[in-house]
């Protein structure tokens, strides 16, 4: 797989494979945030196959290129320009994820906002709270996401994190203003034992 240069307008779909708080700590404007783990589950929903995709990396990931490319090509997606390793991005270029508190998203008074749980319905144990939620599985996201409010924040949850930040990184590149529920329902149980 081809180390690429940084290019900020290349036209790809970047494919952030780096740790959920590595990705709100800084990505690529548009990039979506898919865990090597989550990866074979929801590329084939949330990638379009036939445009091209570039993967980002940190160095740790990057004696993994042989499997991801394996999954790639697995699942139909042909057209892969390559690899970006995160530190050859300028600091500058790189944007940040807002997230919140479990603490402090349970101590929003109601107001103009959307819960969104991520989880599939099936996979509930542990409710969500009920202020203002939609569950929308992030299998389901690319097709449903239009039922959410635009200009309105989406709290983004799931069990512990990680796939709702492959939501918020979905969701801001439709031009919503996600904020990810840090710790998903772990920490939001923890709470309430």
């Amino acid at each position: 797989m081809q180390h690429l240069a940084y290019q900020a307008t290349a036209p790809y779909q970047w494919i952030d494979m780096r740790s959920q708080t590595a990705f709100q700590a800084g990505h690529l404007k548009g990039a979506l945030n898919l865990i090597p783990g989550n990866f074979k589950k929801y590329a084939g929903d949330l990638l379009q196959a036939k445009q091209p995709i570039a993967l980002v990396l940190d160095a740790d990931l990057e004696n993994q290129l042989p499997e991801l490319e394996r999954q790639l090509d697995s699942q139909g997606f042909t057209q892969l320009a390559g690899y970006l390793l995160i530190a050859d991005v300028p600091q500058a270029d790189l944007q940040t994820q807002a997230t919140i508190t479990a603490a402090d998203f349970i101590n929003l008074p109601a107001g103009d906002f959307t819960l969104l749980d991520v989880r599939h319905p099936d996979e509930i144990t542990r409710p969500a709270p009920e202020k203002q939620l939609q569950n929308i599985a992030l299998e389901e996201l690319a097709f449903n996401y239009e039922r959410l409010q635009p200009g309105q924040t989406i709290y983004t949850l799931c069990g512990s994190g990680n796939r709702a930040t492959a939501a918020a990184s979905f969701l801001a590149g439709k031009g919503y203003q996600p904020v990810i529920i840090e710790g998903g329902m772990k920490a939001v149980q923890a709470l309430n034992p």
